[in-house]
Formats: structure tokens, sequence, C-alpha cells
């Protein structure tokens, strides 16, 4: 399987925190696979904590709807006595507004049991090496 970001289209943008006025990066991107749409991926970075949270929506974009779109949501960042950030489950797309696009926004129990979460995982280690936005939030 060979992914791609469609950096032609990919979206990045920059406002303010709430909690500390610092600026957060936003970054988001279609996926394809083997040529094919697979994904669209929404990266928020922080610059407190050196952390990001990433929605990915998984389903099918060839065909009209989104009736079986997917979101999980991940946290990347440090946590003490671990050598590399580590990605933990969120609820996907829990920030975002109610859109179609987003399908069911899985909860971190719901994700444990979907069988595309490996599908899951496979875009967000994509991400963190391709997505130069999120590669410089997480490892400078």
């Amino acid at each position: 399987m060979t992914l791609a970001i469609d950096f032609v289209n990919r979206q990045v943008h920059t406002q303010e925190c709430s909690c500390c006025g610092t600026a957060i990066e936003r970054s988001s991107s279609l996926v394809q696979r083997d040529g094919t749409a697979y994904a669209v991926y929404f990266a928020h970075c922080y610059a407190h904590g050196r952390e990001a949270f990433v929605d990915v929506v998984l389903g099918t974009w060839s065909a009209a709807g989104a009736s079986d779109h997917v979101t999980f949501g991940c946290r990347i960042g440090a946590v003490d006595g671990a050598s590399e950030p580590p990605c933990s489950l969120v609820t996907g797309g829990e920030m975002a507004a109610d859109d179609a696009l987003f399908g069911a926004k899985l909860t971190r129990d719901d994700a444990l049991r979907h069988p595309r979460l490996g599908d899951f995982w496979a875009v967000v280690d994509f991400v963190l090496k391709k997505d130069p936005t999120v590669r410089a939030r997480i490892y400078g």
C-alpha cells in the first residue's frame, strides 16, 4: 500500500489558542492510497506541550454521500519517561463542526473495537512522517 498526501490541495492556517494565546497551526489534506482517495486528515498543532491532535476520516470517497464515514482521533505529544511522543486515542472529530463529512465520530472505546483501527494508525504514522507542519511541531 502506497500512501500520498495531496500537497496541491493541502491547507494550512493559523489561529490563536483560546487557553494561552499561542498559535495553533492547522493542517489538512486528502490522503490517497495507490492513487485513489482513501482518507482525509485534520491536524491541530499546539505550541504548548509540543502536541498535536489528529482526526482521520475514513470511508468511501468515490460515491456520493458520506454514509460509511468514520472519524478516529488521537493526541500526539510528550509523556514523561517516553523516548518518542506516544499517540493516544481520543474521540474523533470532537472539536469539529457537525458535518456529514465526519460520519460517526468514534469515542476511544468505539475506536478500539473498530475494524479500521489499523487503517487509522497507518494514516497517522504517514502524516507524522510526511506532513511538514505536524512533523515540525512534534519533532522540532
